[in-house]
């Protein structure tokens, strides 16, 4: 089910959302859902990388808090140049977890 929200938005920020309009053929909504998306999902995933990086969180945390999978995680830690720090309690919670998805 949805619901309506509103807010106000700058001018400038008005414009450059009039111009998505006009390149993408989307009504207002449609695309305002979809930049709300694609703006939560990165979101997501920079808290998860930076929480990752300050060591709060696992290589197999971070990935479920972007909500991707470790493969794909792995994949946005390499595009960002970020060192990965895959302990021996990483590497048995994921065997543990792909011998759980067996059964």
């Amino acid at each position: 089910m949805s619901e309506r929200i509103s807010f106000v938005i700058p001018k400038k920020l008005r414009k450059s959302l009039r111009e998505l309009q006009e390149l993408s053929g989307e009504d207002q909504s449609t695309l305002l859902r979809r930049l709300l998306d694609k703006g939560i999902a990165d979101t997501k995933l920079d808290i998860a990388i930076q929480r990752y990086i300050s060591d709060k969180v696992s290589l197999e945390q971070g990935a479920e808090m972007a909500g991707l999978s470790l493969w794909r995680f792995l994949d946005e830690l390499r595009k960002r140049n970020v060192q990965l720090k895959y302990t021996l309690e990483d590497a048995e919670s994921e065997v543990e977890r792909l011998r759980m998805k067996k059964k």
